[in-house]
């Protein structure tokens, strides 16, 4: 049974992927779809993170290192589109954070 709290959690996890959709969405969609290349690799990219992110169940410590480290390479690949994903990257980042460090990832696991 998911209670108000955990469903809570649930949502505000979901918000960075929501925002990454959209940084790859905003652009293509701009662009008359011209983008559409970068938006296929920016795609493929954000799936192996979520596939890699599900299968290694990362620590919060791991999380907040990983979103650290993504904000410079992400500012690096700008002209590749890295620059619509910096707000999702702030986003998971900042749940990460938030996040209480006794709290496991039980609750994202179904």
């Amino acid at each position: 049974m998911i209670t108000p709290r955990r469903q809570f959690h649930l949502g505000i996890r979901a918000l960075p992927w929501i925002l990454a959709l959209a940084g790859v969405l905003i652009p293509l969609i701009g662009s008359g779809f011209a983008l559409w290349p970068f938006a296929v690799g920016w795609l493929i990219v954000l799936a192996l993170a979520w596939a890699v992110g599900r299968s290694m169940l990362p620590t919060r410590t791991h999380r907040i290192a990983a979103a650290v480290i993504a904000i410079p390479v992400l500012l690096l690949l700008a002209w590749e589109g890295g620059w619509w994903m910096v707000p999702a990257d702030i986003a998971w980042l900042a749940v990460s954070v938030a996040e209480r460090p006794d709290q496991q990832r039980a609750d994202t696991a179904s």
